[in-house]
């Protein structure tokens, strides 16, 4: 099998209607519902689980089936009694230095 580029590939149950994106919780690992509720939750506990549900997929994935213009490396390390994630996410482009669209 080849890399798949497609978002639904990612995300389980991603769709879009030309406007809006939906994906279901349930498609990022570990988020819940209380982490993304619109007034109470904390976009920086949505955005963490985002990054590691990033870096879990493309670790798992076969070496045939790894995109070779995305890497994401992950390092994790205690200060002050927290857990700090670092999350280093490398996308080549093509040749056009404005473009922003990933190859």
């Amino acid at each position: 099998m080849a890399f798949d580029p497609a978002p639904s590939s990612l995300f389980a149950s991603w769709s879009e209607d030309g406007t809006d994106i939906t994906v279901p919780i349930a498609s990022i690992t570990d988020l819940t519902a209380a982490e993304a509720d619109g007034t109470t939750g904390d976009w920086r506990d949505v955005m963490l689980r985002i990054l590691d549900h990033v870096y879990n997929y493309n670790q798992g994935l076969a070496t045939a089936d790894s995109p070779t213009k995305f890497t994401v490396t992950r390092s994790r390390y205690e200060s002050n009694s927290s857990i700090v994630y670092s999350y280093n996410i490398d996308v080549f482009t093509d040749v056009d230095a404005n473009s922003t669209t990933a190859e």
